[in-house]
């Protein structure tokens, strides 16, 4: 059963590989989201179409990506003409830091991030499937988890802190799940406090996020006919949302034809979970 409760059992298990091929440097998140979403060996770590996917069942295909969805583009161009394929994409809400002394192995006690993760988050990946999120055989699905994140104090500065790498991001419990399917669906992903019409810098400022990442997040939703530009606003580009969307009824797949500017993607690259 899918639910908070047997997430979180399972957190609390070390789940054993499946021994399948690129099992072998799987992580715990995406090793318990498999085992979460489908319980039966069997229907794990299948091939198809000349790819080993990570849930193959009644369903159709389900692939967890963690981050790297640049990566992920071809593998869904071929496996969408095929079969339903549903991409599940885990974002920290909250994740509690613990340090790893290089050489002792000791742990430090956990803190608290003071940062907070949020569905508008996954823009920073979704902008790379951008041509692809009207498929109808596409679904996305996001994950709000708290998660502890063990990272190795190798870094230079502040004691080893900058630089540093992360080990492995441990999942606790499950906060949140919303579907993704049509554009209406991507437009309620912007902050509920933003209105309309609204410019970047707005967004930016209701969203409480990065310039890049509200840039990822306009070019996505254009793509996608969620929003659309309707002029500017002194100097600044003017955005609104698409009239279904703005009303919540169900909005057709309208696509990249629909795009207003350029089609290549906005540039820069920050990480998700």
């Amino acid at each position: 059963m899918r639910d908070a409760a047997s997430f979180a059992a399972l957190c609390q298990m070390e789940q054993p590989p499946d021994g399948g091929i690129g099992t072998l440097r799987e992580k715990t998140l995406h090793r318990v989201l498999k085992h979460w979403i489908e319980p039966r060996a069997d229907c794990r770590e299948q091939p198809v179409a000349g790819f080993v996917v990570d849930i193959l069942n009644e369903d159709g295909v389900t692939e967890i990506q963690t981050r790297g969805f640049f990566s992920l583009r071809r593998k869904l161009e071929r496996l969408l003409g095929e079969t339903p394929v549903r991409v599940v994409f885990p974002l920290a809400a909250r994740r509690w830091i613990r340090w790893a002394d290089p050489e002792t192995g000791v742990l430090s006690p956990r803190r608290l991030s003071p940062r907070r993760g949020s569905y508008f988050d996954a823009f920073y990946e979704l902008t790379h499937l951008a041509p692809l999120l009207n498929h109808p055989n596409l679904t996305l699905e996001l994950l709000l988890i708290d998660a502890e994140e063990l990272r190795l104090r190798c870094g230079w500065g502040n004691g080893g802190k900058r630089g540093a790498v992360r080990i492995e991001l441990l999942p606790l419990a499950l906060a949140g799940q919303r579907v993704l399917r049509q554009p209406q669906d991507y437009a309620g992903l912007l902050p509920d406090t933003l209105a309309d019409p609204f410019t970047c810098a707005q967004l930016r400022k209701a969203a409480g996020r990065s310039d890049t990442l509200c840039r990822r997040a306009l070019y996505t939703l254009e793509r996608v006919g969620a929003l659309q530009r309707i002029g500017k606003q002194g100097r600044a580009l003017l955005y609104t949302r698409t009239a279904a969307c703005a009303d919540g009824r169900e909005c057709d797949s309208i696509g990249a034809e629909n795009t207003a500017g350029g089609t290549d993607a906005p540039a820069g690259r920050e990480g998700s979970v």
